[in-house]
This record gives C-alpha cells, structure tokens and sequence, in this order.
C-alpha cells in the first residue's frame, strides 16, 4: 500500500513538473507584437498612393488595415504632400511624382506608433534598339517561343536597375531583369526568352510593345528577395538546406517597401 501511494505521489509530482515547465516555456514567447506595414511604388507621372495596414499572424486574412494614420511626406523642396484616406487603408495624394524626386516620409498611427523610409525616382533609361523574334527559343514544354533582344543605355558610373516587360493587347507581364553589374560598355544588350503561359495561344502572330521600368535600389532588392522568401516557407526534399528568408523591408520601425521607378516604353515591335 505503502509503495502504491509513493507511486501515485510520484506520478502527480511529474505532472505537476511538466506543467510547470510548458507553462514556463510557453512564458519566454510573447505574443504577436503588431507593427505597421507601409506599402508604396512610386511611379514617375503617377499619383503617389500608399497602402497601410497591421502585420498579423501567418495565415491571418485579411489584414487589419489602417484608416486613422497621419501621414507625412515632402520632396527636395520641402513642399508637404497631402494625403486622403479612400477605404480599405489606401491612402491617395494629389501630387504626381517625377524623375529625381526625393521623397521622405513618416507614418503616425494613434500619436504613438511611428514609422519613416525615403525614396528617391530614379532618371528612366532609354531603350536604344529592341526587336522580338517570334520563334527564338523553345520553352521547356518544347514551344516555339518569342525571344527579346533589346538594347539599354549604360551609364558606368551610375548603377542601373531595371525590369523589362512585355505589353501585348490587355496583356502586361514582367519577363526579366536587368541590371548594369559588371557591365562597363555604353551599351547593355540583353536576350530574354517570353515563356507562353499566361499570354494567347496565337501570341506569336501579335504585336508588341516594351517596357523598360528602371527602379530604385529598394525596389530592385524587394523583387530579388521574393524568391529566396517563396522558398523558404515551400521547402521540399531538394532545397530542404535552404535558410527560410524574409521579405527586404526598407520601412524603419514596421515592415514594407517604399520603392520607386520610371518607365521608357518603345514603339509598337511588329
């Protein structure tokens, strides 16, 4: 009987031991702490827009937007760029951004929550030749494909950024990136294969226009780091090495981007 009650002793000691110590653990994690996220592309001859809303768990949709923030932001003059809030935290301005703008700006939520970035636009750069031969490559599902070869403007001294895109009727899609890295000539020739999904299957016989969209540094590494992110929350057994990423921010004291970029589209290619 004796050796009966040690054991039921015993037992309860355990329980009682592990949990306290989940209780202990779960104590050294503190909740979710919401931080304001601030999302701007700021577009030369556009209306400068931003979107405000509160980080969340993973998983959690939708997003509790902000509606009750001031919003600060002036360029190289000092001039004060008003804001309006239309729903849905999107905020609209009334000023239209241009080529080497400075742009600094400070989000206040409920007199106490602060977050700030800058941006400058950067100078577009022009497309000097650019011409698409409809059948240039095969695609991995063995699909004569278009392929682009276009001719940038370089300025060594200067880095250079950019996304080329495609524009067919309705249809406007980023096929690759550019960049002036390494690259010393007054010219950057780059050729860029059009993968077929998502365009009309009678692409081949269509027109095109191209877009070169020259972004700013922070822009540029928020695209490189979608990748990286997207793999690292969808590992499987052939990156399963890789060290989960997170999205580049630029916004100081939340999460976001305040990006900018300038276009230079040519003629309609035939």
């Amino acid at each position: 009987m004796f050796k009966l009650k040690s054991k039921l002793v015993l037992a309860v000691m355990i329980i009682l031991g592990i949990t306290a110590c989940r209780k202990l653990v779960q104590d050294e994690f503190p909740e979710f702490e919401n931080k304001i996220t601030v999302n701007t592309l700021i577009g030369a001859g556009d209306t400068v827009r931003l979107y405000l809303a509160y980080t969340d768990e993973l998983n959690e949709n939708p997003l509790e937007t902000i509606g009750n923030a001031d919003i600060i932001m002036n360029n190289q003059n000092h001039d004060q760029i008003n804001f309006t809030h239309i729903g849905n935290g999107e905020y609209i301005s009334d000023y239209i951004a241009k080529e080497n703008d400075s742009l600094s700006l400070e989000v206040i939520v409920a007199d106490k929550d602060i977050v700030t970035s800058s941006c400058v636009v950067p100078k577009s750069t022009e497309i000097i030749d650019a011409d698409i031969d409809p059948y240039g490559w095969v695609d991995e599902e063995g699909v004569a494909s278009p392929l682009v070869n276009i001719k940038i403007k370089n300025n060594p001294s200067k880095a250079i950024y950019g996304v080329v895109y495609a524009k067919t009727y309705k249809v406007y899609k980023p096929i690759g990136i550019i960049d002036n890295i390494n690259e010393y000539g007054d010219i950057i020739e780059k050729e860029i294969g059009i993968v077929s999904t998502g365009y009309s299957s009678s692409m081949n016989s269509m027109t095109f226009q191209l877009i070169f969209r020259t972004v700013d540094y922070n822009y540029y590494t928020y695209l490189n780091s979608i990748g990286a992110y997207e793999v690292g929350r969808n590992p499987n057994f052939t990156n399963s090495f890789i060290i989960p990423s997170n999205l580049y921010s630029n916004i100081k004291g939340g999460y976001g981007v305040m990006g900018s970029y300038s276009e230079f589209e040519t003629d309609t290619i035939f």
